[in-house]
């Protein structure tokens, strides 16, 4: 697995908020949150799909935690500050 984006921006159109990006072979999978609830879902023809594997759900939400985008030591929404400016 491959840590492609990190920037927390908000999804257009949507109102949530992009915490991360994973890639992993010629699969890409997307980790939001929305009305107070994280999803981690896949990135498939443009539309985002539900992970039906279990084992594959636990293994992204291992990796983020890993990585530091799921930490409990590190708020989703402070205030606006770290908000990428388009």
């Amino acid at each position: 697995m491959k840590l492609v984006d990190t920037n927390r921006y908000y999804l257009p159109g949507t109102g949530a908020l992009h915490l991360a990006s994973v890639q992993e072979g010629v699969h890409e999978y997307i980790c939001f949150y929305l009305a107070g609830k994280i999803y981690i879902e896949e990135i498939t023809g443009g539309h985002l799909e539900y992970i039906e594997d279990d084992s594959l759900a636990q293994g992204l939400t291992d990796f983020l935690t890993f990585q530091g985008v799921l930490s409990s030591n590190k708020p989703l929404l402070p205030d606006q500050s770290w908000l990428v400016k388009k």
